[in-house]
């Protein structure tokens, strides 16, 4: 009988012994530097093997990379309506303003009007002429 509990006590120990070596092996897979923090998780939340409960928390853990969150955007440009206002209202004002001027003389035209002076019509500034 107790050869018989020594074998069982041996063939437990035998089991939980590959079962950790199991598990070392798996943690310095997940730990190994070519994979990223994403890459392990999403590789648990695949594996069927791995607990149901575990896979969830890896999934979620996952989504926000994998999903990110909407966010509202704020608007590309920063714009302000002008005030309204009619054509006939604005052909009204540029034709009133058109016939005040129209109502002035040559000579007060011209000096409404910057660089026109009484010359030759040469380009020169100059009262001698060459």
């Amino acid at each position: 009988m107790i050869d018989t509990e020594k074998a069982e006590y041996e063939s437990v120990i035998q089991k939980l012994t590959m079962a950790l070596e199991q598990l070392a092996a798996e943690n310095a897979r997940l730990r190994s530097e070519s994979d990223g923090a994403h890459d392990v998780l999403r590789r648990i939340y695949l594996d069927e093997a791995t607990p149901s409960g575990v896979r969830v928390k890896a999934a979620q853990a996952a989504l926000n990379v994998e999903k990110p969150r909407l966010q509202p955007v704020p608007p590309p440009l920063d714009l302000v309506a002008e005030e309204y206002e009619p054509l006939s209202v604005v052909v009204e004002r540029q034709r009133a303003r058109a016939n005040r001027l129209l109502s002035l003389s040559l000579e007060e035209r011209a000096a409404m009007i910057s660089g026109c002076s009484k010359g030759d019509g040469n380009g020169s500034d100059d009262s001698e002429h060459s």
